[in-house]
């Protein structure tokens, strides 16, 4: 998976090519690009734990990561677009039913993505990175959640035992600066 990932101490072209090769070093990690401007840089990892190593190697480089989101920002801003909603059978369904409005914590282990479920609790999913395929989480009232870099609302679907459900997909920002799909299965009877 690709993350971009900000070092709020990157001043210029030989502040990337120094991170490049702190990246380099790191196993599971490779050096994708970077934009002095933006003091970002994107690497691409073989499983989220490998974040961690990246950010021993660029601080001891002198370029520790920054916020996850860029400075003007909010951190742990939740960033969402709404899709149109479809039952299970691909058919449009009006977006005249509640949608989720997630909050995105950090976590030991990656981060929580909770909504507050109409049913009355807080539901959400527990993202964690070092888990490569990790399986839907569902609330008391048969909602069911799942969190993924790509096609989380197709392999929703495909984990279900049948139903009607309406979905909603939107991307969250991740506390380490990732865009994630979160995808909910709302039963039709919701």
């Amino acid at each position: 998976m690709q993350l971009t990932l900000y070092a709020p101490d990157v001043t210029c072209d030989h502040c990337i090519a120094s991170i490049r090769g702190a990246v380099e070093t790191v196993e599971g990690a490779t050096f994708v690009s970077g934009d002095p401007n933006a003091k970002s840089f994107v690497v691409e990892v073989a499983a989220g734990a490998v974040v961690d190593a990246i950010a021993a190697a660029t601080s001891a480089e002198g370029y520790p990561l920054g916020d996850a989101t860029p400075a003007a920002a909010t951190p742990n801003l939740v960033t969402t677009f709404t899709v149109a909603a479809t039952d299970s059978n691909g058919s449009s369904v009006a977006d005249q039913d509640w949608l989720p409005t997630y909050t995105v914590t950090a976590t030991d282990k990656g981060a929580d993505i909770n909504y507050a479920c109409p049913c009355g609790c807080t539901a959400g999913f527990a993202f964690d990175r070092s888990v490569a395929d990790q399986h839907a989480e569902g609330c008391c009232c048969g909602r069911q959640m799942l969190v993924a870099p790509t096609d989380a609302e197709v392999r929703l679907k495909g984990g279900l035992n049948g139903g009607d459900y309406r979905f909603d997909l939107q991307t969250v920002e991740m506390p380490w600066g990732q865009p994630m799909q979160a995808a909910i299965a709302i039963p039709a009877e919701a």
